[in-house]
């Protein structure tokens, strides 16, 4: 896969994560043996254990002010997503900007690492 295809692959992704989609994102992008680390720096292995982690954090989340992508950029087989997250987690306010880092083989995510 070529950096062009990424970037449009990234480019869906984004848009199928804005419109709630992630699930959709997460089975047509994502390999099944990913390796998703979060802002808590703990490496969860495999797509289905990333789907049921981001169930929970969904079912968690209230009163939406900002979910937004604010920059892509795509280098060979790396992306990098700005994403600005500002809502309420468990009733307690969640407001950050953080950056997905992926690397692709075969047209899907094999890892994602997250920096805020």
């Amino acid at each position: 896969m070529n950096q062009t295809n990424i970037s449009t692959s990234v480019e869906e992704l984004v848009s199928l994560a804005l419109e709630g989609k992630w699930e959709i994102a997460f089975e047509k992008f994502y390999h099944p043996d990913l390796e998703k680390t979060d802002l808590d720096g703990i490496p969860v292995l495999g797509i289905q254990k990333n789907i049921e982690n981001g169930r929970l954090f969904s079912s968690r989340i209230s009163n939406v002010r900002d979910f937004s992508c604010t920059g892509i950029i795509v280098k060979e087989n790396r992306s990098f997503i700005v994403w600005a997250f500002d809502f309420d987690v468990d009733g307690n306010p969640f407001k950050v900007t953080e950056v997905a880092i992926q690397d692709w083989e075969n047209g899907k995510i094999v890892r994602e690492r997250f920096f805020a």
